[in-house]
């Protein structure tokens, strides 16, 4: 039988001892078993050195504080004993030690959880900073990639840091602006049709350009976006389209509309990677339809190893066409130096109208 003394509590508390009268468990437990309270008159005193196990009979069996079932042992959280061997109580601060030691794992875990999301709290939601204007001037189809790394072009800047010509520094997109809208349209655009049509614009038809829609080129800031391209190379393509821009993503007049488009554009890493600059030749009111509108056209730069391209000549055209929770907007871009898509899009944009 295993010798009376104080044992590390078998219901498991932290530095507690429960004492054991070579019988049964006292209801008694201290901190201090050298010189704790004495269960039934027990003399204190240092515990009892291990036992010898061996040739002895089966050790005591310990109360099992998180079983549900009720019996003998309920006093101390219910549910049969389960076997259990006393060991003699530390003689040093072991226990202690390893609860401080996953005391510190536990916080510096918390520590790297909290600095992540404090890290993704200051850099925008879900990347939005990085993923602003998740937008792309190449359809999966194609496999083009214009996109942007390095110098954001998100500030209206060139990369110097100075503002481009004709540009608003003041303007700042948001992630949500870039990212927000429902760019599938409901149904898909009619090959056959004479006119592609999205956020209450029309545009012509170009019979030899695919098709694609916003959600397969990752226009993540238009509703309903339609378009048609043409390829220029492995990596780069041509195209004219037309969407829509919600209101409620902070689309509140047609000109600033028109400069958060293009910096989506230029600070989209799926579109114009390798951006250098961007020079404005037009940045203009001007009227649809006899509807409000303004445009932008810009050359945007980019040095990019993948491609021979300099960039593209790019329209951005933001309507007021009445419909009170959202703008239409048209985009255009077309290789600079190729003055065949440059003035086909030209074309197109000449007879943008309102449905």
């Amino acid at each position: 039988m295993t010798n009376a003394g104080w044992y590390p509590d078998p219901a498991g508390a932290p530095d507690t001892y429960r004492y054991w009268d070579g019988q049964s468990w006292s209801q008694m437990t201290t901190t201090s078993p050298a010189g704790g309270s004495r269960p039934d008159g027990v003399p204190s005193g240092p515990p009892p050195a291990a036992p010898t196990y061996g040739a002895v009979p089966a050790p005591p069996t310990a109360p099992n504080p998180y079983a549900q079932q009720a019996g003998p042992y309920s006093s101390y959280g219910g549910g049969p004993p389960q076997q259990w061997s006393p060991t003699p109580a530390p003689s040093g601060g072991g226990g202690r030690t390893a609860v401080i030691v996953v005391a510190a794992v536990v916080a510096l875990v918390l520590l790297g959880v909290g600095g992540f999301f404090g890290i993704r709290a200051i850099t925008g939601d879900d990347d939005s900073d990085r993923r602003a204007g998740e937008g792309s001037s190449h359809s999966d189809d194609a496999e083009a990639t214009h996109a942007t790394d390095g110098t954001d072009g998100t500030d209206g800047t060139d990369g110097t840091g100075e503002p481009t010509e004709g540009s608003s520094s003041a303007v700042r997109p948001t992630g949500i602006q870039c990212t927000d809208g429902a760019s599938s349209p409901s149904s898909a655009p009619d090959a056959g049709a004479a006119r592609l049509t999205g956020g209450g614009l029309s545009i012509p038809r170009q019979p030899s350009y695919s098709l694609a829609t916003g959600d397969q080129v990752a226009f993540g800031f238009a509703d309903d976006f339609v378009l048609q391209y043409t390829q220029v190379e492995d990596s780069w393509i041509s195209l004219t389209g037309v969407g829509a821009l919600a209101k409620d993503n902070g689309f509140d007049d047609v000109a600033t509309a028109a400069e958060v488009v293009l910096q989506c554009l230029t600070g989209s890493d799926k579109v114009y990677r390798g951006f250098t600059g961007r020079t404005d030749t037009a940045n203009e009111p001007i009227t649809v339809d006899g509807k409000p509108a303004h445009r932008i056209t810009a050359q945007i730069r980019v040095t990019d190893p993948e491609i021979s391209v300099e960039g593209d000549v790019t329209d951005v055209v933001v309507v007021d066409t009445g419909d009170p929770t959202a703008f239409g907007l048209y985009i255009g871009m077309a290789t600079i130096g190729r003055a065949d898509l440059v003035g086909a899009n030209e074309a197109v944009l000449a007879q943008l109208a309102v449905d």
